[in-house]
C-alpha cells in the first residue's frame, strides 16, 4: 500500500518588540493556531493578510521572512508546491542577508525547503538541506531541542523513501527519544515521530513492533488536536495499512474508511493525501475479492496523483502497480504488463534501478510474465527483484523470502526441481 509520511514543517512564531508590529502579530499568531488546528481556508486568509502588511515594512526586515515561511508551509500542507517553492526561496534569500543572528531561522526555512523537495521525489535536492539544516539547528537550539528532533524526523522519512532503512532507523529512533525528553510524552511532536518509526518498521515488516506506536501517536493527536484532525487521518491510515498486511480487514476497512472522510473534508477532495486513502481503501476491497468496488477507488486516486504530482512522481508509480496487480488477479494480463512496465520506468528514473520499489514492481511484473508463459523473462525479473531485495533490505526481510517463494514456485512450474528445492531449503533456514 502506499505510505503515510510523517513530515513536520516548523512554523516560525513572530518575536515580540518590533515598533508597529502589533497588527502583524496578531495576524500571524491566529494564521499559526487556524493551521494547526487544520481550518486550512481561514489560515491562508490571515496569512496573505500578514504579508500584505509586511511588504510594507520593507525587503529586509525579519517578519517579511517570516511571513513567506509560513505561507508556503500552508501552501505545502494543501499540495500546492508550485505555489510554495517560490515563496521558500525568497524567504531564504532573505534570512542569508540579515545575517547570522538569523541562523535558526535560516535553518528553518531549509527544513522546510527540503520537505518540499522530498514530496516531489527530488531526494538529492533534498538531502543536503536537510543535512545542513540539521547541523546548524544542533548548533542554535541544542542537540536534544524540539528544533533537532524534527531535523532527525525528517530525514529518517527521506532515508525511507530512498529505502535506505538502516539509516531512517537510526535517525528516526533519535528523533523520539529527543522529541519525548524536549516535548514530552504526549506532545504531537511526539506523535509524528511515532509515526516516522512505526512507518520504518512497517516496511521493514515488523507490523506487532509498528502497531503500538501507531496506537500511541492516535491518541495523542486524538487528544491534543480533535477527532477530524488530518494528523488523525495519518495514524489511521496507517494502522489500517498494518492490519491490511496481516489480512485483519475487519479491523482495516473502518480506520481506512474513516482517514478518508477526515481527509476529503479538511483537505479537499483533490488532495494527494485523499489519494492515499482511496488507494488504500482500493487495496483492502481487492483483498477482499470486492473487484468492482476497488477499481474506481484506484482510478481515482491516480487522477489526483496525476493532477497534483505529475506523471512521473513515484507516488504514482506505486498507484500503478496496485492497479495492475488488480488487473492480473482479473487475467488481464496485458493491461497489467503494461501497467507495471509504465511504473517499473518511472521508479528507475525516480529512486535509480536499486530501490526496494524497483524490486517490488520487478517482482510483480516477473508474475505477469509467468502467467504469460514468457519463464525466461518471469525468471531474469525475478532474479532482479531478489538482487535488489538482498541489497537494499537484507535475507531477513519478509520481502525477500517472499521473492525466494516466488522464484521456486516458478522453477518448478518450468521443470526445475532440484534448483527449486536450494531455494525452498533456504526459504525455510531464514524462517
Amino acid at each position: 500500500m502506499k505510505q503515510n509520511t510523517s513530515i513536520i514543517l516548523i512554523l516560525l512564531l513572530c518575536r515580540a518588540g518590533l515598533a508597529g508590529e502589533s497588527a502583524w502579530q496578531a495576524r500571524m499568531q491566529e494564521a499559526n493556531l487556524l493551521e494547526r488546528q487544520g481550518r486550512y481556508g481561514e489560515a491562508r486568509t490571515a496569512y496573505l493578510a500578514a504579508l500584505d502588511e509586511a511588504e510594507t515594512f520593507g525587503p529586509t526586515d525579519r517578519r517579511l521572512a517570516e511571513s513567506l515561511n509560513n505561507l508556503a508551509a500552508h501552501y505545502f500542507h494543501g499540495a500546492k508546491y508550485a505555489q510554495a517553492e517560490p515563496l521558500y526561496r525568497r524567504a531564504l534569500d532573505l534570512w542569508k542577508g540579515l545575517g547570522p543572528g538569523e541562523r535558526r531561522d535560516l535553518a528553518v526555512t531549509m527544513n522546510n525547503l527540503a520537505a518540499l523537495y522530498r514530496a516531489q521525489s527530488r531526494y538529492s535536492e533534498a538531502e543536503p538541506l536537510y543535512v545542513n539544516a540539521l547541523q546548524v539547528l544542533e548548533q542554535t537550539s541544542g542537540t536534544e531541542s524540539v528544533d533537532v528532533a524534527t531535523g532527525l524526523n525528517n530525514l529518517a522519512e527521506l532515508y525511507r523513501s530512498e529505502g535506505k532503512y538502516g539509516k531512517a532507523e537510526s535517525a528516526a529512533k533519535r528523533s523520539l527519544d529527543i522529541a519525548e525528553h524536549a516535548a514530552g510524552p504526549e506532545s504531537v511532536k511526539t506523535a509524528a515521530c511515532l509515526l516516522t518509526l512505526a512507518g520504518v518498521w512497517r516496511d521493514l515488516g515488523r507490523h506487532d513492533d509498528a502497531l503500538p506506536l501507531l496506537h500511541r501517536a492516535l491518541t495523542i493527536w486524538e487528544v491534543a488536536l480533535g477527532p477530524e484532525h488530518p494528523q488523525v487521518a495519518s495514524a489511521l491510515g496507517n494502522l489500517a495499512e498494518v492490519y491490511s498486511s496481516q489480512r485483519r480487514f475487519v479491523e482495516a476497512e473502518p480506520l481506512a474508511t474513516r482517514s478518508l472522510a477526515i481527509r476529503e473534508k479538511a483537505l479537499g477532495p483533490e488532495h494527494p493525501y485523499v489519494a492515499v486513502s482511496l488507494n488504500n481503501l482500493a487495496q483492502i476491497d481487492r483483498l477482499q475479492g470486492r473487484h468492482a468496488e476497488a477499481e474506481p477507488l484506484y482510478r481515482r486516486a491516480l487522477a489526483i496523483w496525476e493532477k497534483n504530482l505529475g506523471p512521473d512522481h513515484p507516488d504514482r508509480a506505486k498507484g500503478l502497480g496496485n492497479l495492475a496487480d488488480f488487473y492480473h488477479e482479473r487475467g488481464r494480463e496485458q493491461a497489467a504488463e503494461s501497467l507495471l512496465t509504465r511504473a517499473l520506468a518511472i521508479l528507475e528514473k525516480a529512486l535509480g534501478q536499486d530501490h526496494p520499489q524497483v524490486a517490488s514492481i520487478s517482482r510483480d511484473l516477473a508474475d505477469v510474465y509467468r502467467a504469460q508463459g514468457r519463464f525466461r523473462r518471469a525468471a531474469e525479473m525475478q532474479q532482479v527483484a531478489l538482487r535488489i531485495f538482498e541489497k537494499t533490505v537484507g535475507r531477513d526481510d519478509p520481502r525477500y523470502r517472499e521473492s525466494l517463494e516466488r522464484y521456486a514456485r516458478l522453477l518448478r512450474q518450468i521443470q526445475r526441481p532440484q534448483e527449486a528445492a536450494k531455494i525452498e531449503a533456504t526459504v525455510n533456514a531464514l524462517r
